[in-house]
């Protein structure tokens, strides 16, 4: 038996709020956009994050919004690096630059493997970062990595100096760096070992 034109209107009318529902969701994972994979960071991308540092006793310190931006292109070394800057400040956060074996910075004179991609885990890699040498481990490959611009695969490395356990970072290659922790001791004789700041993406423009 054939509907009446009325409620076939209204069969197709639900199907296709049905179907727009199931795509959204499929469109939409972890409350935002799923990052395009066509996309890259490049000349004039922007992250915008949540940054939240801490006091040595594990109080809150601050909370605020935080802007980076390639604001440049710069040739250092012989080789061409994006000059990420805290547009608040308009001071140089990173020299970054995707390369064979993954993400590096310009540092200390020098090319120095900041995220290693492609990776296998527990892989261990040493370089230069925030002033000294780093040894860093991987520890976690592709992982889903809830964020502010929806579920994303990311790499996780953690990194050591003198024994202590100082960076935990999220490594995304569309949008590089989407996750960051960073841990500090306070200068001897002080032996206090601390969470210093929290770094986590909220949207990213390209």
């Amino acid at each position: 038996m054939r509907l009446p034109i009325f409620g076939r209107i209204l069969f197709v009318s639900a199907f296709l709020i049905l179907f727009c529902s199931c795509q959204k969701e499929i469109d939409v994972i972890g409350g935002g956009p799923v990052v395009p994979v066509s996309q890259t960071p490049k000349l004039g991308t922007t992250w915008t994050y949540d940054y939240t540092t801490y006091y040595s006793y594990g109080s809150l310190e601050s909370s605020k919004v935080l802007t980076h931006r390639a604001k440049t292109e710069e040739t250092l070394g012989g080789e061409k690096w994006l000059n990420i800057v805290d547009t608040n400040t308009d001071t140089t956060v990173y020299y970054l630059n995707v390369k064979t074996g993954g993400l590096y910075q310009f540092a200390n004179s020098g090319s120095n493997l900041f995220c290693k991609d492609p990776a296998t885990l527990n892989e261990t890699y040493t370089s230069f970062n925030s002033g000294a040498i780093e040894d860093f481990t991987v520890k976690g490959i592709s992982d889903t990595l809830p964020t502010g611009i929806g579920d994303v695969p990311a790499n996780y490395y953690e990194g050591v100096k003198s024994g202590d356990l100082i960076d935990l970072i999220w490594y995304n290659k569309n949008s590089w760096i989407v996750r960051r922790i960073v841990y500090r001791r306070l200068p001897p004789p002080a032996t206090v070992y601390f969470r210093q700041s929290t770094l986590y993406i909220k949207s990213i423009a390209y």
